[in-house]
């Protein structure tokens, strides 16, 4: 992988240079009712079907683990629930040490994009994420877990001590359930309204963080709206577009070596639209960025039932950005256990970090800070929630094997 200030490698270059249809010229035909079209015109889709997964959508080592996870026990059973946990741009940047029944939680520098999360907010939120996975798992698992952020009394990278004591608890037991259940969705949500009342305990579970609701039809509008500008200046800046790009897996090759990262299968496509783009070429950057803008205007913003902001002190504290992610781990679980459909979006504050890494002007967080009614620099990471239309699909996962080293 590359080191912190490198891009992370591209899986091909000649995704640049597609001549043919596209795959979002597919989206956009579906879309507009014509994707059978699409479909049946396309004369050697068959082999591109199979080489794209088009027949083998979440099955094989890459999502084994969703599937297993609830026949694992012990130890093994609490580290597979944190290599299931929600984090950026699913780059699973985590290392995990075991000795006995304790696991030593470290980030994987490696697998920042300091491009896209230039202070590495989302990088360590998504340890916490991990951390409070394992949480979660341990008390149904039959252990008490005793945490202890960066150990070594410096915000190094040895983010976490989990020691797994005899004894658990079934107080996460409904968390606990929804982790093999638990995807991200991010395609639309009904008219339906959303009471954000049934998660507001769980920000009670985590001291340090809590949540900011926006639900009022005026405020996530202005919300949508400058998510959808932040998104825009994202695939305008070449360097921040060409980091993410780096992470998205085309194809079923790309998923079986890296076993990480974004795939068509998790963009909340209705089942004929994700067909016909597995069928055709892959997409290019440039199309995966215009497609980016269109469903962030036309279906995230537009059907989000309400906005989560995860608040803390300080933004740019690591310990901060560890226990917020600890509990926007708990609201994704709570969330997929009462059936709500949960979508990270971070556009704003991954522009603001940007902006000031490159001594640009602030152009987001006075916004940012009018909406969440405190200083900018208290709010870490966002979501929308809402009643989902469909099913999400799963997130390719590495091994045990090749994240645990005991």
């Amino acid at each position: 992988m590359a080191t912190i200030g490198e891009k992370p490698p591209t899986t091909t270059t000649a995704v640049h240079e597609r001549t043919a249809m596209t795959r979002r010229s597919t989206l956009k035909l579906a879309g507009i009712g014509l994707g059978a079209a699409a479909v049946a015109g396309v004369g050697a889709g068959g082999v591109r079907a199979g080489t794209n997964g088009a027949f083998t959508a979440g099955s094989g080592d890459p999502y084994d683990l969703w599937h297993d996870w609830a026949t694992l026990s012990g130890v093994d059973r609490v580290l597979a629930a944190g290599v299931l946990a929600c984090n950026p741009h699913n780059t699973q940047a985590w290392r995990f040490v075991v000795t006995g029944d304790v696991i030593k939680v470290h980030s994987d520098p490696a697998r920042r994009m300091p491009r896209n999360d230039a202070s590495a907010r989302e990088h360590f939120a998504g340890l916490g994420c991990a951390v409070e996975n394992m949480v979660i798992a341990a008390g149904p698992a039959g252990f008490t877990p005793e945490v202890t952020l960066f150990p070594d009394g410096t915000a190094s990278d040895y983010v976490a001590r989990v020691e797994l004591r005899p004894g658990g608890s079934g107080s996460d037991r409904m968390l606990a359930e929804a982790i093999p259940r638990r995807h991200t969705n991010r395609g639309p949500y009904t008219r339906e309204p959303v009471d954000p009342s049934g998660l507001a305990d769980q920000a009670s579970r985590v001291d340090g963080a809590g949540v900011h609701w926006i639900t009022d039809r005026a405020a996530r509008d202005r919300l949508g709206a400058l998510y959808v500008e932040a998104t825009e200046a994202i695939t305008a800046d070449a360097d921040q577009s060409s980091e993410a790009f780096a992470w998205f897996r085309n194809d079923r090759g790309d998923i079986d070596r890296h076993r990480d990262g974004l795939t068509l299968d998790g963009q909340g496509l209705s089942g004929l639209t994700l067909f016909a783009a597995k069928l055709l070429p892959a997409q290019s950057r440039t199309d995966g960025d215009a497609f980016w803008v269109k469903a962030t205007r036309d279906v995230h913003t537009a059907t989000a039932a309400a906005y989560g902001i995860i608040t803390v002190g300080d933004v740019a504290d690591r310990t901060a950005q560890v226990t917020g992610g600890r509990l926007l781990a708990r609201m994704h679980l709570a969330a997929t256990s009462l059936g709500l459909g949960f979508h990270h979006m971070n556009q704003i504050t991954e522009r603001i970090d940007r902006d000031h890494a490159l001594g640009n002007p602030d152009v987001f967080s006075s916004r940012w800070a009018d909406l969440l009614g405190r200083p900018a620099t208290t709010g870490l990471v966002s979501f929308r929630i809402g009643h989902p239309e469909r099913e999400p699909g799963l997130s390719p996962r590495r091994s045990l094997t090749d994240v645990v080293k005991r």
